[in-house]
């Protein structure tokens, strides 16, 4: 998991709320945030896109290295995002638990059983990947 780093993605037409917000808590992100960008994504099919089955807008944010002081902000800011659809980059810096975070990829119970299937020893995962797939 990137420390640094997170990302949301939500429903293209969520844009104009999420920026709101952003705005709104603007303030709070300013003193840890180095950097962020807005993308939109076409949707696609694959099971563990943040993108899978809508058109997308992603907010990335590079964070300080100040993780206490950016967890409050953060969980703030997907406690105002999730309503509007926000999904969590699976892979990177989220306040939210695992079942959470796999509950918003409609394909994770398919990547669960097939990661399941093929290394059922857990040969290819880290801690990280066993707490998404639930075998921690």
């Amino acid at each position: 998991m990137s420390r640094g780093q997170s990302e949301l993605f939500l429903p293209r037409s969520a844009a104009p709320a999420a920026f709101a917000v952003l705005r709104e808590l603007g303030a709070r992100m300013a003193p840890v945030l180095q950097v962020s960008e807005v993308r939109t994504i076409a949707a696609d099919a694959l099971w563990l896109s943040p993108s899978s089955g809508r058109e997308t807008v992603a907010f990335h944010f590079t964070w300080t290295l100040e993780t206490e002081r950016v967890l409050p902000v953060l969980g703030e800011m997907e406690a105002r995002l999730l309503p509007l659809g926000a999904r969590p980059h699976w892979g990177k810096l989220t306040t939210m638990p695992p079942e959470t975070v796999t509950a918003s990829y409609p394909r994770f119970a398919d990547f669960r059983r097939l990661a399941l299937s093929r290394d059922p020893a857990g040969v290819f995962r880290n801690p990280f990947v066993a707490a998404l797939l639930g075998t921690d």
